[in-house]
């Protein structure tokens, strides 16, 4: 996606002078910038720099101090808002994958379709099973987690966060709990999805695959936007002193 066409298309997720405290201590100060539809954005940052604190707002894990955040037309920093409903609406990995070790795949796959979203099971059944075979992994739908590896587990819990059909898919630092030779394959499946068009809010400490996969890099530090644009202007042609800092030092690994 251009620049151009992010522009022209609508807006599924937009930050409005986000602002974050605990206490005295400010994370996140007036954070404002938006997620187009089919766009991937990729949110970096040194540790500290607000990144997880930005994507636990996002999904409601954390309440903003001010500032709004709106998933389309929704304001989902108004607290008569259904946090259901909108959770609903925007799908979520985390670095751990948090599938459940007592059930099978497709169990844990299917359980927030049927249980919370109380849809029909075999037709969450067949829909699980459409994207299984999308990414290689039908025959492993009456395994148990612990009979996977790191990475399958992962793109199972990505598996599992498309059941909703959400308008939006955060991937928060999805491969930093893989060995090195297991991330390939997550990255794979993201670039996929990029492909298929799902709006993406990812924040990573892939260098590569964030220049690779991303249309708009967002740079935080300390709690600020230093940088947003595309990956070349961001990473190779910013002339900002922290920016050019931060990514010399993965360069130099």
């Amino acid at each position: 996606m251009t620049a151009q066409t992010a522009t022209e298309s609508k807006a599924v997720l937009r930050l409005d002078g986000v602002t974050k405290a605990y206490g005295t201590n400010l994370i996140l100060d007036h954070i404002s910038f938006d997620v187009h539809e089919h766009e991937v954005v990729a949110l970096l940052g040194p540790s500290g720099s607000g990144k997880s604190t930005l994507m636990k707002c996002v999904n409601l894990l954390e309440r903003v101090n001010d500032g709004q955040i709106w998933l389309g037309d929704t304001d989902i920093t108004d607290p008569r808002e259904n946090e259901n409903a909108i959770r609903s609406r925007i799908g979520v990995v985390f670095q751990q994958f948090n599938l459940f070790p007592h059930m099978t795949v497709m169990e844990n796959i299917i359980l927030a379709s049927t249980h919370v979203l109380k849809r029909d099971k075999v037709e969450s059944v067949e829909k699980a099973t459409e994207l299984l075979e999308r990414i290689g992994m039908a025959d492993k739908a009456n395994s148990y987690p612990d009979r996977l590896s790191g990475g399958q587990q992962q793109r199972v819990a990505i598996v599992r966060s498309l059941m909703t059909d959400p308008e939006l898919l955060l991937l928060d630092e999805i491969t930093s709990a893989l060995d090195p030779m297991l991330v390939g394959e997550v990255l794979e499946m993201v670039m996929e999805l990029k492909q298929q068009g799902t709006t993406i809010l990812m924040a990573t400490h892939e260098m590569s695959f964030a220049h690779q996969a991303a249309d708009r890099i967002v740079l935080l530090r300390d709690g600020h936007i230093i940088e947003d644009g595309t990956p070349r202007k961001v990473m190779e042609e910013s002339t900002n002193p922290q920016t050019q800092e931060f990514f010399s030092y993965f360069r130099n690994l």
